[in-house]
């Protein structure tokens, strides 16, 4: 028998139990988590993978006395388990001859499990980005969970592919990756601020990220209001200031300014400030790439969606409409030889 809830398709085969002690809590979820109703013909989603586990969840089961429920696996602990590795190994390094090996070994292992390979979970990667370096209180994610699951998950891949970004154009430092990774992380946060993210508002943006520059034509095209239009325009300016209120927990505080550029344009279009490409660094714009790379839908987290996210969004972004005025060319061309080196190196070696 095949059940489809909310989108995530599976058999009663590929479930297993899991008992609630061993769901691991303030952090993401690795499974699906389902319950089963009396003759299993229903099941009731009580945990997508990829959902922030608050304690309240656990503690809310047990005290009703339940031990287990259903789970559909998503991804393999020892995956998480080698990218949280090597993210120890990156902060322990000495030199720089061993963060070379660390960053080459880690490309590698992106390329094998999501460049070519379409059977593993990008959400192995995403824990071990979480849990190595999220900052930000609880009620961040509260927030964007309760608000727009969109954002939520774009906020999760986003964060994990800057940490690749970063490794793939030679910035290994640590303590770099991790407050990137939390800037990444931030920057769609003003678009709820203050509640005004809407089905309009996420059109809006997707507009914008496949033909850069035309969010704003769209939004008045639909006779949205001036208020929710500056919203718009203002967002990398309000996810700056939210960053900014974490400044103590960022190693390198100056980053956070970041935030407020990544929709400028080459060709000073962009907003909210209109600066050009020569006033951006190629550090600058990363985060633009790592913002455009991914779509504004929300994200299932499914076995065999990492070479979606890794190599077939990044496909999308090289076709995107106008995507010469965006400030990520020289990006765009790194993360495609890098790619390249890796699965050549991958193939010699085999």
């Amino acid at each position: 028998m095949e059940f489809n809830v909310k989108g995530i398709t599976f058999t009663l085969e590929e479930l297993t139990t899991i008992k609630l002690s061993e769901i691991k809590v303030a952090t993401i979820s690795r499974s699906h988590i389902f319950h089963m109703l009396p003759g299993n013909k229903k099941a009731i989603l009580l945990l997508r993978a990829g959902d922030f586990v608050e304690p309240s969840f656990v503690s809310k089961y047990m005290d009703k006395g339940v031990e287990s429920f259903y789970q559909l696996e998503v991804l393999q602990e020892e995956d998480i388990i080698f990218f949280k590795s090597h993210w120890s190994k990156l902060k322990e390094a000495s030199s720089e001859y061993e963060k070379r090996v660390i960053r080459d070994n880690f490309i590698k292992q992106i390329a094998t499990d999501y460049w070519f390979n379409k059977e593993k979970s990008v959400l192995s990667l995403v824990v071990s980005c979480f849990e190595e370096f999220y900052i930000y209180p609880p009620h961040i994610l509260e927030k964007y969970q309760e608000l727009s699951m969109v954002l939520y998950t774009r906020s999760l891949l986003i964060g994990a592919i800057s940490s690749v970004a970063a490794l793939s154009n030679d910035l290994l430092d640590y303590d770099f990756i991790k407050d990137f990774y939390n800037l990444a992380f931030i920057i769609d946060y003003g678009l709820i601020g203050y509640d005004n993210f809407n089905f309009v508002t996420a059109t809006a943006c997707e507009y914008e990220r496949n033909e850069p520059g035309s969010g704003v034509t769209y939004l008045q095209k639909m006779n949205r209001s001036d208020s929710e239009i500056e919203s718009f325009k203002n967002h990398p300016l309000i996810s700056h200031r939210v960053a900014s209120q974490y400044e103590e927990k960022f190693t390198y505080p100056e980053l956070i300014e970041f935030v407020s550029l990544h929709h400028e344009k080459a060709n000073g279009s962009g907003f909210p400030k209109g600066h050009k490409y020569a006033a951006m660094t190629d550090t600058e714009t990363m985060l633009s790439f790592s913002d455009y790379m991914v779509p504004f839908n929300e994200h299932i987290f499914l076995k065999g969606d990492g070479n979606k996210v890794l190599h077939e969004y990044f496909v999308q972004l090289k076709e995107l409409k106008n995507n010469e005025i965006l400030p990520i060319k020289k990006l765009i061309a790194r993360w495609e030889s890098v790619m390249e080196w890796a699965k050549k190196d991958i193939e010699v070696a085999s």
